[in-house]
Parts: C-alpha cells; sequence; structure tokens
C-alpha cells in the first residue's frame, strides 16, 4: 500500500502515547514476513500497552541534506543606484539564531474524511559562527543550545508532551557551505549523544529546515525580479521542481528586502512497488532581510506541496505544509 505519511509519526505517538493515528504505510524495503497466526482479540476491560520505544543507537547520528541545484535567470535589474546581492559572513564572525519550524499534512481519499496530521512548532536556539571561507564559499556551523515547542491549533499532541521529546535535539550541530550567490552545498545535520527519539526528531527537522533565497550574479537595485529553479528529490522520495519569482522590495544601507512567490511542479512518475505519483503542485512565499556580512539571514516562509499517490489498492491525495521563520536574537 502507499505510504501516505512522509513524515515519522512515530514520534507523535510516543508523545501522546496513545492510540496511533491510522496511516497507509509506504512499500517495505523487504517483503513483509507471513503471519502465521491471527492476533487474539483483546479483552473489552483490557488496558492498551503503551508504545515501546526503540533502542538508543549507539555513537553518532547524522543525517544529511544534498544540495539543491539551482539555476538563476535575472528579469530586470531595478531602479536606482544598483549593487551586488551577497552572502558575505567573514571568517569568525557569529550570531545568536533561532529556528522555529512547522509541519502539517493532510490526506484525502475519495469517499473519506480527509486526515489532518499537525506539529506543534519546534523551536531551536543556538549560537552560529563562520568557521572558513574560502574562495567566496563560507562554511557555517550552527549549535543548537536549547529546544522548546509552542502550541498549534490541532496539533496531534500538547507542546508540553513534544517538548520532552525535543530535548534530543539539544547539541545538534547544523553544517552549511553557502556561496556568495546562495549557492548551498550539502547540509548536515549531526548529534554526538542521540537518544531514542534522535532520529525521528533529526527527520522533522530535515523536512523543515530552510533554504536561502538564489541570487543574481549581476548587480540589482529596488525592483529587481529574477526567477529561481531547483530541482529537489521531495522528502527524498521523488523529484520535483520549486520555481520561485524573487523582487528586492526594499534597501536600505547594507539591509536587503527580498520577497519570493514559489510555484511547485512536477512530472507522473512511479516509485515503485506499484506506486505512482501523479498531479504534483503546489505553492509558496517568503520574505528574506539580507544584510551583508550576516550569517543567518532574517527569514519566513511557507510552502505547501500537494501530489497524489496510487496503486492497486489505495488514490490518496496528500497536501504537506511546512514553514520556517529564522530570527537573530
Amino acid at each position: 500500500m502507499i505510504r501516505a505519511s512522509l513524515l515519522l509519526l512515530g514520534l507523535l505517538v510516543a508523545c501522546a502515547k496513545s492510540k496511533p493515528v491510522p496511516i497507509a504505510p509506504l512499500p517495505p524495503d523487504q517483503p513483509a514476513e507471513p503471519v502465521a497466526e491471527a492476533p487474539k482479540p483483546t479483552p473489552p476491560d483490557a488496558q492498551p500497552a503503551e508504545p515501546t520505544p526503540p533502542p538508543a543507537p549507539k555513537g553518532p547520528l547524522e543525517v544529511k541534506l544534498p544540495a539543491a541545484k539551482t539555476t538563476v535567470k535575472l528579469v530586470s535589474t531595478g531602479t536606482g543606484k544598483r549593487a551586488p546581492l551577497r552572502y558575505a559572513p567573514k571568517q569568525g564572525g557569529k550570531q545568536r539564531v533561532e529556528l522555529a519550524l512547522d509541519w502539517a499534512q493532510t490526506q484525502s481519499e475519495a469517499g473519506k474524511k480527509p486526515m489532518p496530521i499537525v506539529m506543534p512548532t519546534i523551536l531551536l536556539s543556538g549560537e552560529a559562527e563562520t568557521t572558513a571561507v574560502a574562495d567566496g564559499v563560507a562554511t557555517n556551523v550552527l549549535t543548537i543550545v536549547t529546544t522548546d515547542a509552542r502550541d498549534v491549533a490541532g496539533a496531534a499532541v500538547p507542546a508540553d508532551k513534544f517538548k520532552t521529546l525535543l530535548t534530543s535535539l539539544g547539541g545538534m550541530v547544523i553544517t552549511a557551505s553557502v556561496g556568495q550567490a546562495g549557492n548551498t552545498g550539502d547540509t548536515a545535520l549531526r548529534i554526538d549523544k542521540p537518544n531514542e527519539f534522535t532520529g525521528d526528531a533529526l527527520q522533522i527537522v530535515a523536512l523543515t529546515l530552510p533554504a536561502f533565497p538564489a541570487l543574481p550574479s549581476e548587480p540589482v537595485g529596488v525592483g529587481a525580479k529574477w526567477q529561481a529553479t531547483s530541482s529537489i528529490m521531495f522528502a527524498g522520495k521523488f523529484p520535483l521542481t520549486q520555481q520561485t519569482d524573487y523582487e528586492v522590495t526594499a534597501r536600505k544601507g547594507a539591509s536587503w528586502t527580498i520577497k519570493g512567490t514559489t510555484k511547485v511542479i512536477g512530472l507522473d512518475q512511479d516509485v515503485g512497488d506499484g506506486t505512482k505519483i501523479t498531479g504534483i503542485k503546489g505553492a509558496g512565499s517568503s520574505e528574506t532581510t539580507l544584510v551583508d556580512g550576516v550569517l543567518y539571514p532574517t527569514t519566513r516562509g511557507t510552502i505547501e506541496t500537494e501530489f497524489t499517490a496510487v496503486d492497486a489498492e489505495a488514490k490518496l491525495t496528500i497536501a504537506q505544509k511546512v514553514g520556517a521563520t529564522i530570527t537573530s536574537k
């Protein structure tokens, strides 16, 4: 059957310690073993067993996010005095940063009530440092010091339960390289001392971590417009394209305000085990304040991606929405 949830739902279930939300699984990596005997029914007065957490992994855990392939086409250079837009942090520069990450998904099947899943907002605060600058490429390292969660209407679990699991992200190190035009290399998320919930928590951050806007190489002024086209793997499962139209809406000294509008497109495709993905579409928006010399620009944005997954047993439409805000503290 189709796996509708591209997020590891076990984390939410473990938080709530309640009956898991029913959801169709992706094709397993290996065929399931045959069941020798059907399970016996639970007596009405019996209490359901609490979920058994997975064993804690040994040694560090790391998730790597491959760099997106992005091209930039300048549409208009804008008006007034023109200057190059650049990410230009200096080696040794530091910045206090907070990330606010949101994730929600709705699964719909013909003739059935849509099934929404909403996660509380994840709050991660830490210290960022540019550890190296070479040939215009800066290596930024963000070390997470504190974790928290904020209630969201309709969330599957309350924030006070969710935040106890997010403590596993304390000490997480996010390492990324970024060129002057915003072209990034691979990003690594690493935790040296994980617990049984760290793997799921890392996957959530990987799904919601925002990307920097891609910038034109030509000098621009206020009103400049360009289009960035990125090819990505959606949740590591199938390829799609994000086209973002950017515009410089304001400039004050070394500070630039850039707004973006994103369109998601993709071809119908087979993803294996008889499952086909069709109807890929979506939209998003963002606003970024880029300041010369700053490691992490102030950013807020959301993007929703929708597609239909079809196999011999079901036809499900999935709409996933992620949001992220980066602020300096």
